[in-house]
């Protein structure tokens, strides 16, 4: 099938990067002031910027609300029997379990998200990045965003980090509030060297193309030659403007050169890169925009910024699909937020597979949604939800799969019914059971010890393959200390065999 081809109507361009070493991170982090510390309560909480109208989204929310969920999910879209659901080689925890990030600067919400790689875990929040040697967690690293990138004018937030494992790189992306009308940076981390503790090229990027224009809800991803950075724009109005989306080449960027390159943009929101696991040719970006459909991009000759093309939306046809209420919580009349129905993390595309998740109404309930996407035929191959129980409101949901197809999910459920707070939950597939593939409830690797009060739940959380053993994967989510304070929880979980 022939597609459209979309031209950039913007461009780029990045002197070569600073290099920042961690002495001088944890040295700037001593004398410079906390990055919070003089804001309003407001000012703390990120707000959530929904691709529809803001009084839209209150209104669907609330009638969400109002109607409930009057009845148990049908057994017909999950397990009706738990045990034929579990894989023969059964999903278990297979690393360590231990808490990581928490509430240090009074931003909310944390916005979870990291990877695994040789030596280390890496973990984002707003606002801090956290390294942890991987064989003993216990030694970690704390450093403020503000002093990882060397800014101070402005607070930063939706972090994200990945590793490459081909070159064994570290990539670390945060987005700044807006400086002026005509400048908001965007910053990108790149490691020198398979250490997370080690040297990084710094880049800061004005990504304000038009005045008032503000950059939010970054996603990162990579194919073989590229790093692929996606964003929502909204106008200085609050309506929203589309999606952006440009690509560099890792030559650059690992080497610290400057770049220029084309900046795609009137996308559909909310568009998710991808992770590439093999040397495709083509690279698959995918937005929920709601309906009975999603919308398919192809990015061709993503290095060459005299070569790169986009193509599409392509329509996907899937099971209609709408914005999921919100999580109730035992004992509180606090909701957490389950957003719009977006896709909230990078995509993994192998071969004419392209997996993804995202959380949506499921009679009444907050429920995931996984989906194989063949990007050969623009269609599905399979699709399916995912929940802890009949009665469980299960948002936040990241998916990651290997090479051989298995799959690995987080989450995070509540369920008033059974008096069950925000859990961090992990479950997966494996591909040797065959089709169709059926998630189990999963595995509660920590449940919170009461409610959350204070304000929105994060955005996203995230789940990367272990580097030592593509059967195994490591996750990020968060959970709740105390009623106003969150927290994270690192896992690393897989099969056993």
């Amino acid at each position: 099938m022939e597609h459209s081809f979309i031209e950039a109507d913007a461009k780029l361009e990045a002197s070569p990067a600073q290099t920042r070493t961690l002495d001088t991170m944890m040295e700037d982090m001593r004398n410079m002031p906390a990055p919070a510390q003089n804001l309003s309560a407001q000012q703390r909480m990120k707000p959530f910027l929904p691709t529809m109208p803001a009084a839209d989204y209150a209104e669907m929310k609330a009638r969400l609300q109002e109607a409930g969920a009057t009845a148990d999910k049908p057994a017909d879209v999950h397990t009706a029997l738990h045990a034929e659901a579990q894989p023969r080689v059964p999903i278990v925890l297979v690393g360590p379990n231990f808490q990581g990030a928490s509430n240090v600067d009074g931003l909310t919400p944390p916005d979870t998200h990291g990877a695994i790689g040789r030596e280390h875990f890496v973990e984002v929040t707003n606002s801090h990045i956290d390294i942890y040697a991987r064989d003993n967690p216990t030694q970690r690293t704390s450093i403020s965003l503000a002093s990882f990138f060397g800014y101070t004018a402005q607070i930063l937030f939706d972090p994200r980090a990945v590793y490459d494992t081909t070159w064994n790189r570290w990539i670390v992306t945060a987005v700044a509030f807006q400086e002026s009308a005509t400048r908001q940076l965007y910053f990108i981390a790149v490691s020198t060297s398979s250490n997370a503790a080690g040297p990084y090229f710094i880049y800061g990027l004005n990504v304000t193309f038009a005045a008032g224009d503000f950059w939010d809800y970054p996603q990162l991803g990579m194919d073989q030659d590229s790093i692929i950075l996606t964003a929502n724009i909204f106008a200085a109005s609050g309506g929203f403007r589309g999606a952006d989306m440009f690509a560099v080449a890792k030559a650059r960027l690992y080497n610290g050169l400057g770049f220029a390159v084309p900046v795609f943009t009137g996308l559909r929101g909310t568009l998710a890169p991808p992770n590439v696991l093999d040397q495709n040719a083509r690279t698959y970006l995918v937005a929920a925009a709601g309906g009975s459909a999603l919308s398919l991009y192809t990015l061709t000759n993503s290095s060459r910024p005299n070569g790169i093309q986009l193509s599409g939306p392509v329509n996907v046809a899937v099971a209609a699909y709408s914005a999921p209420p919100d999580a109730p919580q035992p004992g509180t009349g606090a909701l957490l937020d389950t957003l719009d129905g977006r896709f909230v993390n990078a995509s993994t595309q192998m071969g004419n597979s392209l997996w993804q998740v995202h959380t949506i109404n499921l009679v009444g309930y907050a429920a995931p949604r996984f989906y194989e996407i063949n990007t050969a035929t623009n269609s599905i191959i399979q699709s399916a939800f995912f929940f802890g129980t009949s009665t469980s409101y299960d948002f936040n949901a990241s998916i990651a799969a290997n090479a051989g197809d298995d799959i690995f999910v987080t989450w995070t459920m509540t369920d008033p019914r059974n008096g069950t707070n925000a859990q961090v939950r992990f479950s997966g597939y494996d591909h040797n059971d065959g089709l169709p593939y059926i998630l189990g409830p999963g595995t509660a690797a920590f449940t919170s010890p009461t409610w959350y009060g204070g304000g929105r739940w994060g955005d996203y959380s995230a789940v990367t393959l272990d580097t030592r053993n593509a059967r195994r994967a490591w996750l990020v989510n968060e959970y709740v200390q105390r009623n106003q304070d969150w927290t994270s929880r690192i896992v690393g979980f897989g099969f056993a065999t």
